[in-house]
């Protein structure tokens, strides 16, 4: 079964979905394939996380980021 687009918008902008890259729906625009590149760690960035002895769990990697986030506030 093949996977309707037409359901999904962007992570990114909300645009209608073309595509799926790096684990994100998205759509054609340059902008928001870079940044979902970029959020992922770039090629390969999940088995960079990997090769650190980083979770590489997207669970993992949330709770990871919202530790970061509140640190960072304080």
């Amino acid at each position: 079964m093949a996977l309707d687009f037409s359901q999904y918008t962007c992570e990114y902008c909300g645009a209608p979905c073309t595509q799926v890259l790096f684990a994100c729906f998205l759509c054609d625009k340059k902008e928001c394939v870079d940044k979902a590149r970029e959020d992922r760690g770039g090629p390969g960035g999940h088995m960079k996380r990997k090769a650190q002895g980083q979770s590489i769990d997207p669970a993992d990697i949330i709770r990871e980021d919202m530790i970061t986030e509140s640190s960072d506030k304080n």
